[in-house]
C-alpha cells in the first residue's frame, strides 16, 4: 500500500487507430477479451460497432472510450456524442488530444461523459473543484467530469534494463495512478498487445508480496478517485469504498 492506504493503480488503454485493418483490430480486441486485467480501448466513432460486437461475447473486462478529434466545434462535438451514445448506451469515457475549451467540458457532462483521458492539461486559472488523491495526474474543473493524463510507458520497468541497465525508467510509485497507452498512435499487432499486457500483469504480480497493485478501467476512475479522496491519513481504501 502507498500513502494513506492507496494501492498502486494501473489503467491500461490501447488505441485502435484509423489506419489499422479491421482484422487486426478484431484480433486485438480478442486479446483484451481474454485478458486477466481490464483494457480500455480508445476508439473513434466508426470503430465503436466493432468494439461493441466483441463486448457482446460476454466479457466484463472490455471497456471503451470515444476518441474525439482535436479542435472539434461545439455543435459537431454534441452531434458526435449523441451518435456515440446511440452506438454505446451508457458510454461515459472519452479521450481528447489537444485543447479542451471550458464550454466543451459542459457538453461532455451533458452527454454523460464522466472521465476524459488527456495528453496534457490546459492552462487555466481554475484549480480542481474536487479533491484528488495526492500525486494522481487528474483534476476536475467542472463538477461531474474528471480529466486524467497519460503518465506511463508501454512496457513496465525492468524490461529495458535487461539489455540496457541504465535505460529503464522508474516504475509507478506506491499509491500512485498510472495511465498507460500500450498501443500508442501507431498500428501494432495483437501479439504485441498481448505481450505488453502480460508484462504489466507479471510486473504487478511480482510486486504483490510487498505492495498492492490493482488494475482498473478508465470508467472506474471517478469512483476510485471519490473513494480515495475520502481516506483519512493512514486509512484504508477498502474502508472508503
Amino acid at each position: 500500500m502507498g500513502r494513506s492506504g492507496l494501492p498502486t493503480t494501473l489503467v491500461i488503454c490501447c488505441q485502435l487507430p484509423q489506419g489499422m485493418p479491421n482484422s487486426t483490430a478484431e484480433a486485438c480486441l480478442e486479446v483484451g477479451r481474454r485478458s486477466a486485467v481490464p483494457v480500455t480501448w480508445l476508439a473513434t466513432i466508426d470503430r465503436l460497432p466493432l468494439v461493441i460486437g466483441q463486448r457482446g461475447s460476454s466479457s466484463s473486462l472490455l471497456n471503451v472510450a470515444l476518441e474525439i478529434p482535436a479542435h472539434q466545434p461545439r455543435q459537431e462535438l454534441r452531434q458526435l456524442l449523441t451518435r456515440a451514445a446511440e452506438e454505446v448506451p451508457g458510454l461515459d469515457a472519452a479521450v481528447i488530444r489537444g485543447p479542451l475549451p471550458a464550454e466543451h467540458r459542459q457538453v461532455l457532462i451533458d452527454s454523460g461523459i464522466r472521465v476524459v483521458c488527456r495528453d496534457r492539461f490546459d492552462d487555466t486559472s481554475r484549480g480542481s473543484r474536487r479533491p484528488a488523491p495526492h500525486g494522481w495526474p487528474c483534476r476536475s474543473t467542472l463538477w461531474g467530469l474528471w480529466e486524467v493524463t497519460q503518465s506511463g510507458t508501454v512496457t513496465p520497468p525492468g524490461m529495458v534494463n535487461r539489455l540496457i541497465p541504465w535505460g529503464s525508467p522508474p516504475g509507478p510509485a506506491p499509491g500512485s495512478l498510472t495511465l498507460l497507452d500500450i498501443g500508442g498512435q501507431n498500428s501494432v499487432s495483437a501479439d504485441v498487445i498481448r505481450g505488453r499486457i502480460e508484462q504489466w500483469h507479471a510486473w504487478a504480480q511480482r510486486r504483490s508480496t510487498h505492495r498492492q497493485t490493482v488494475f482498473a478501467s478508465l470508467s472506474d476512475l471517478p469512483t476510485l478517485i471519490a473513494g480515495a479522496a475520502r481516506l483519512p491519513e493512514g486509512g484504508s481504501v477498502l474502508k472508503a469504498a
